[in-house]
């Protein structure tokens, strides 16, 4: 069942249907036995006339031969036809489509008998004087089409009005099942966020034990969000303190060695890398959509990106990397958090896997409706095949053992898609402009740019500016 709306009407146009049918049928049968009164009762009436008529025709005419009255040229679909027969057997007088012998044996009551090639109902009954007999007769199927012409004027209006009586049906279903419309949009237009209970005030009884199910599962997933969110700080606490003193008492031991021995500077090695993994894991947790409790709001991804590279500075000065920057001033809706850890993550790895002395180059366009931040280096690039990998949690091209001899987890692009995923945006690998290498684009929805936030960074920038020149 697709739909509860399509379903009612189709289930309550069935029953009216039905006992439309149901109805008509009883109403027509009905309608038939009383049309087979009446018309009886017609019958009835023409031997009252022909009791009247009859024998005044008698007198006036020639009573030694049959007395032949002729067809009527109107009214032929309802005409009654007739047969005046005395006692002995004689016939007196007819009607001209009856034949010229009597009919039936002369014995009271309704019968039917077939003559002319149509079926008649006759009726035969004696004089008011008793001295003669009348046989009344009526084609069959006039009668029978003149009720039926009068019974499906009444059936037909049942037939022609289904349609309107569904399109009234499918109206009624409409305004019972807006509460459930109203329901479903307040759900869908929440915040991933937005945990609140929802409002029973007003609300059908039938929905409110959806309601209140739905209030549980808020309660109990805001319960666990809070639990994943106080996980989150102390497991940061809790894993990062006992590594800050190892990493601590490693250096001391260092210097106490001095010169210190490889295993020293091994365990060093595997302290930051240690360090790194729990700050990406985290990272990751905070990041994941069941958990993210970011706030969105205009974001100048352009400076964001400008801001990621100073902060990079001492590693791309360590390896000697030169790096570009080009782009138009884009603005985004995001959370400023999780786009900056895109931006770290995502210049980061150009760091690590590009050789010393490479090029990176970052790009922030502003194409239509859409901002593309594109970060490219000449590294060694990841194959093809493996670029969808890549985005899985803890997959390395070649694992621990890559070629570019760097330390890494395989968290960074895991990190990266997620918040592409957050911000409703798109990610793309391909290769390199250069000669070889990455490129990584990511495509948002570009907003305009707020007008306060435009002048306070303008503001900024001059205090700045004027600061330098004191």
């Amino acid at each position: 069942m697709k739909s509860i709306r399509r379903f009612l009407v189709i289930v309550l146009v069935a029953i009216v249907t039905l006992a439309n049918f149901a109805a008509a049928v009883r109403g027509y049968l009905g309608s038939m036995d009383e049309a087979e009164r009446l018309f009886n009762q017609r019958l009835l009436q023409q031997v009252d006339l022909l009791n009247y008529a009859l024998p005044l025709q008698a007198i006036t005419g020639n009573t030694n031969r049959v007395i032949e009255f002729p067809a009527r040229a109107s009214d032929v679909e309802s005409s009654l036809e007739f047969q005046w027969v005395n006692n002995d057997g004689t016939l007196l007088a007819r009607s001209a489509a009856m034949p010229d012998t009597v009919l039936v044996s002369l014995e009271e009551g309704f019968r039917y008998f077939n003559f002319n090639n149509y079926r008649w109902h006759l009726l035969v009954t004696a004089s008011s004087d008793k001295q003669s007999w009348y046989i009344v007769a009526e084609r069959d199927d006039q009668r029978y089409r003149l009720a039926e012409s009068m019974i499906l004027q009444a059936v037909y209006p049942m037939v022609l009005a289904l349609p309107l009586i569904a399109l009234i049906i499918w109206w009624v279903a409409g305004v019972g099942l807006r509460p459930v419309a109203k329901l479903a949009r307040e759900l869908r237009q929440r915040e991933a966020t937005d945990l609140h209970p929802l409002e029973q005030r007003d609300m059908p009884v039938e929905l409110l034990q959806l309601a209140q199910s739905a209030n549980e599962l808020l309660r109990r997933l805001d319960a666990s969000f809070a639990r994943e969110k106080r996980f989150s700080g102390d497991a940061a606490h809790e894993l990062r303190t006992p590594l800050a003193a190892l990493k601590i008492h490693c250096e001391n031991l260092a210097r106490e060695l001095h010169p210190a021995p490889e295993s020293v500077m091994k365990l060093q090695l595997g302290i930051e890398r240690m360090s790194y993994l729990v700050e990406q894991i985290l990272l990751l947790n905070r990041t994941a959509p069941d958990h993210f409790m970011g706030r969105f709001e205009p974001v100048n991804l352009t400076f964001l990106a400008k801001q990621t590279v100073v902060d990079c500075s001492a590693a791309l000065a360590q390896k000697n990397h030169q790096i570009e920057f080009n782009g138009d001033e884009c603005w985004v809706l995001g959370d400023r958090a999780a786009l900056a850890s895109l931006l770290n993550n995502l210049l980061g790895n150009a760091i690590k896997y590009t050789p010393a002395d490479g090029v990176i180059v970052v790009n922030s366009w502003l194409r239509g409706k859409d901002v593309v931040l594109e970060v490219m280096d000449n590294g060694p690039g990841i194959p093809a095949e493996q670029q969808a990998r890549v985005f899985d949690r803890f997959y390395r091209v070649g694992g621990d053992r890559h070629n570019s001899q760097t330390p890494g987890c395989g968290l960074g692009l895991s990190i990266v898609q997620q918040v592409v995923e957050l911000h409703n945006a798109q990610i793309a690998l391909t290769q390199s402009r250069f000669d070889h290498g990455l490129l990584a684009i990511v495509t948002f929805a570009a907003i305009a740019a707020p007008v306060m936030i435009k002048k306070i960074e303008h503001g900024a920038s001059r205090d700045n500016h004027n600061e330098k020149n004191n």
